[in-house]
């Protein structure tokens, strides 16, 4: 048995021993929260490598570990630190990468507005173009272009055409999908697209609709007017706000197949960031 263990130990050890150090080696074979810990480690007991690459390292690691947001902290320490590193310019790509990922682009411009600082001419029309899509996907259609005229890496005349066109893009109005569900229930949300709505409105909404019509008729008025505050205007209002977001998410999903079709025909910002 003794023997096993020390054949074992035998052959684990020389592959540790070969790797950079342990956190590396757990890093290297997908261990990543094993190597956050190995990394504390060694920030702890102020090991020789540089504290810099260590946070850097620990926060990729987050990264690969689909933890994110405890990526940030090491990395705004390494850009805010006393120490200055090529690993600054790393630490902020990755984290313009994170605020990509949770789509918070006016933190990634923050990152962007650091790193264009630090970079040569090119790699400052790069990042410009990078930022140019950052206000493109909030639909700050004016500012994007704005910025796009002035890189030069690329000819962009043809994408700030094609970023024009985005005002064409077909659009459901939520003021005529209401008014058309008023007067007819159902009618709007079959405009609007939801055609399941459509059929809960037609048939609730409407027979609601009908029986007001009806005690009016009959003269109960008292029985007519309390349906109409506790039951129709209920499921009117709920049903018109159902219909004013689902209006609202199909014009978001038609600017954004949009925008995914024309994203395809030029650099893609990720794909520049990684470059750097």
């Amino acid at each position: 048995m003794a023997k096993k263990v020390i054949v074992m130990l035998a052959l684990i050890f020389p592959a540790i021993a070969n790797a950079l150090n342990l956190g590396d080696y757990y890093f290297e074979r997908g261990l990543y929260f094993e190597a956050v810990t190995e990394f504390k480690r060694q920030l702890y007991f102020n090991k020789s490598e540089s504290k810099d690459d260590l946070l850097y390292k620990m926060a990729l690691a987050y990264y690969n570990a689909d933890q994110k947001y405890r990526a940030e902290e090491p990395l705004i320490e390494v850009i805010t630190n006393p120490e200055i590193s090529d690993t600054d310019r790393q630490s902020l790509i990755l984290l313009a990468r994170i605020h990509w990922d949770n789509f918070d682009y006016e933190a990634m411009r923050e990152a962007l507005n650091v790193l264009v600082i630090r970079s040569d001419t090119l790699l400052q029309d790069q990042i410009k173009y990078i930022t140019a899509w950052t206000f493109i996907y909030q639909a700050q259609w004016d500012k994007g272009i704005e910025i796009l005229k002035s890189v030069r890496f690329i000819n962009t005349d043809n994408l700030i055409s094609d970023i024009q066109g985005v005002l064409k893009v077909p659009k459901k109005s939520k003021k005529a999908a209401s008014i058309m569900s008023n007067i007819i229930p159902g009618s709007g949300q079959l405009y609007a697209g939801d055609y399941q709505n459509a059929l809960y409105s037609f048939f609730l909404v409407g027979s609601v609709t009908g029986s007001i019509i009806w005690n009016i008729i009959d003269q109960a008025y008292f029985i007519a007017a309390t349906k109409y505050m506790f039951l129709f205007s209920r499921y009117s209002r709920g049903g018109l706000k159902n219909l004013a977001r689902k209006t609202d998410v199909d014009n978001i999903d038609r600017v954004g197949y949009y925008l995914k079709e024309v994203s395809v025909k030029y650099p893609d910002p990720i794909d520049l960031l990684k470059q750097l």
